[in-house]
C-alpha cells in the first residue's frame, strides 16, 4: 500500500494558524521548518505557501495593532490570521484531512467497511 509523502501542505499551515490564532513568522518557522523532525519544509516553501493562502483568502496578513502603537521601540512584523468568514472552509479542510488520515492508517477490513458505506450513499 502506498503511503503519503512526509511533508506539510499549505493547508496544514492554515489549520495551524486557525488553532493558534494570531501567528508570527517565527512561530511558523519553529513549527514547520526548524522543528527538528523528519517532517519539515524549507523557508522558501513556507513563504510560498503563505503567499498562496493569502491569495486564496484563507489567511490574512496584517499588522498587530498593539505592536503598531510601540513601533518606535521595536520593529513591527506582520501577523497571520484566519478571517472569521473563512472558518467554515477551514473546518471543511480539517474534516477532509481527518478522513484522509483515517484511510491512510486503516486496515483492509475498515477500508472494506468504508467502501460499503460509500456504495450505500451513492
Amino acid at each position: 500500500m502506498k503511503t503519503r509523502q512526509i511533508h506539510f501542505s499549505k493547508y496544514d499551515i492554515a489549520l495551524f494558524i486557525d488553532v493558534v490564532g494570531k501567528t508570527r513568522w517565527n512561530q511558523l518557522l519553529k513549527k514547520f521548518v526548524e522543528n527538528g523532525t523528519e517532517k519539515h519544509i524549507s523557508r522558501q516553501r513556507l513563504s510560498n505557501y503563505l503567499k498562496e493562502l493569502v491569495d486564496e483568502g484563507l489567511v490574512n496578513k496584517t499588522v498587530d495593532k498593539a505592536a503598531l502603537l510601540f513601533r518606535m521601540y521595536w520593529r513591527v512584523y506582520p501577523i497571520y490570521v484566519v478571517p472569521k468568514s473563512r472558518r467554515k472552509k477551514i473546518q471543511e479542510i480539517r474534516n477532509k484531512k481527518k478522513i484522509l488520515e483515517f484511510v491512510d492508517a486503516a486496515d483492509p477490513k475498515k477500508i472494506a467497511q468504508l467502501q460499503q458505506a460509500i456504495d450505500k450513499i451513492k
